[in-house]
């Protein structure tokens, strides 16, 4: 039997296969007929996703042998969504195992034994249908289970999340430098799309991270995805609207050299200082395996301050982006005098950490001379030079000279009265003495 016909018979089998992890809510858990899918580790704590509704399923065209999959947990409770692949030799391996059955409805689930299974085998192809013997039928209406969940490759899913309700999935390769990359673009209920990037290292384990979120019909659900070689395109339909978007987003969505050398598609350039389509020369780090790779990319400032001055260090970051990378916390790390690299956190009276995470530091010392760096997980983001100048007195703030300047103005202005008065009355005593002067002059 061809590949290609095999995966139509599998197809034809998709009920058969989504039932096989669909789990009545009013079976008890002991009884439930549900099989492990995927399993993952949140918040550093492992957890058994049950997957109980196949969301999605895409094939890449030229390839027969592997389909994707989106799978999402029941309403009720812990909600999550997950998205695996499966090889359609694994599939053939468990439709061609044993099934599974139960005698009566208290009963526990339990395999049928080979002697039960009738001829021609269930799941086979045949030429004409109508001749399968009624007890065929029968037994493919009372068995809709197979014994053995299909296993996923790599035995762990591609990508998992919380909280999120994925609908669609469509699905890109492309190699760079002699690496493949996966690439799944992930809609989901409330109208974004997750863009996840997969490779293998050189031992061929599986890695993936997410590249991006973007919206495409928000609120609105995301009801189908279509990706166009041709076109390089990536579209998207919910009730009411279809939006298309480029496979290469480069300089319209990435502002930042850590955010853009995630991305397949993309490459840093160091001479422009801008993400490009990915050309060789161009900085790019998908499986982050290059250390501080945007190094000289950074934001580099010297600030020269004044001993009890207060200066405004900005973290040049798209705080959404970052959060998108999951790299971890934005945080500010200090190298004093003694280059010991000290965290700084939050003081009211010293350290000051702004809704954009700028750093404010109060009344500086000597003490607080030394490298600052604003940091998102294990990368540098940009570095400030801080130099104190003990031996300057403080130069006055704009507020303290005009001051200054207003009480002076004050003090010439009562100046200039006095001198207009005394000279008035200077005036005045020269006019008297005159008088007198004329008229004692004795007459001719």
């Amino acid at each position: 039997m061809h590949a290609n016909n095999e995966w139509h018979t599998i197809s034809n089998n998709v009920k058969q296969f989504e039932t096989l992890h669909d789990i009545p809510a009013e079976v008890p858990i002991e009884k439930q007929r549900r099989k492990k899918i995927c399993d993952g580790v949140f918040n550093d704590v492992t957890l058994i996703l049950f997957i109980t509704f196949t969301e999605s399923v895409y094939k890449l065209p030229d390839d027969d042998n592997t389909f994707y999959a989106v799978f999402t947990t029941s309403s009720n409770g812990l909600i999550g969504s997950a998205i695996c692949t499966f090889s359609l030799e694994s599939i053939q391996e468990v439709f061609n195992g044993k099934f599974k059955e139960q005698a009566t409805s208290s009963s526990a689930w339990l395999p049928v034994i080979s002697v039960k299974v009738p001829e021609p085998r269930p799941g086979q192809c045949v030429n004409n249908t109508q001749t399968l013997p009624d007890s065929v039928l029968n037994f493919i209406r009372g068995h809709p289970l197979m014994d053995s969940a299909v296993a996923q490759e790599n035995g762990k899913p591609v990508f998992y999340k919380r909280d999120v309700i994925f609908t669609k999935l469509v699905v890109d390769k492309l190699e760079v430098d002699g690496v493949s990359y996966t690439v799944y673009y992930v809609g989901s209920v409330d109208g974004r799309v997750f863009k996840v990037v997969q490779w293998h290292d050189g031992t061929e384990e599986a890695h993936s991270n997410i590249v991006d979120i973007f919206d495409a019909t928000s609120p609105e659900k995301i009801r189908n995805m279509e990706i166009s070689s041709k076109h390089k395109s990536l579209y998207v339909a919910s009730k009411s609207m279809i939006r298309q978007f480029d496979l290469v987003m480069c300089k319209k969505r990435y502002e930042t050299c850590l955010h853009c050398t995630q991305d397949p598609y993309c490459g840093w350039d160091k001479e422009r200082g801008e993400c490009r389509p990915y050309n060789r020369g161009y900085l790019q780090d998908v499986t982050k395996t290059i250390p501080n790779i945007c190094e000289d990319c950074e934001i580099k400032k010297i600030f020269n301050v004044y001993w009890g001055q207060s200066v405004h260090l900005a973290c040049t970051v798209r705080i959404e982006e970052m959060k998108k990378l999951e790299l971890g916390p934005i945080q500010w790390v200090h190298y004093g005098q003694d280059k010991d690299k000290v965290l700084v956190s939050q003081q009211r009276d010293k350290y000051i950490i702004t809704s954009h995470y700028g750093l404010v530091i109060m009344t500086v010392t000597d003490r607080d001379s030394g490298r600052y760096d604003c940091i998102v997980g294990p990368h540098t983001m940009c570095t400030y030079n801080v130099t104190v100048d003990t031996k300057t007195c403080n130069p006055p703030t704009e507020l303290e000279y005009k001051q200054v300047y207003s009480s002076w103005c004050r003090e010439f202005e009562k100046y200039k009265m006095a001198m207009n008065t005394w000279q008035h009355k200077q005036n005045k005593c020269q006019a008297y003495l005159n008088d007198v002067i004329y008229s004692r002059a004795p007459s001719i």
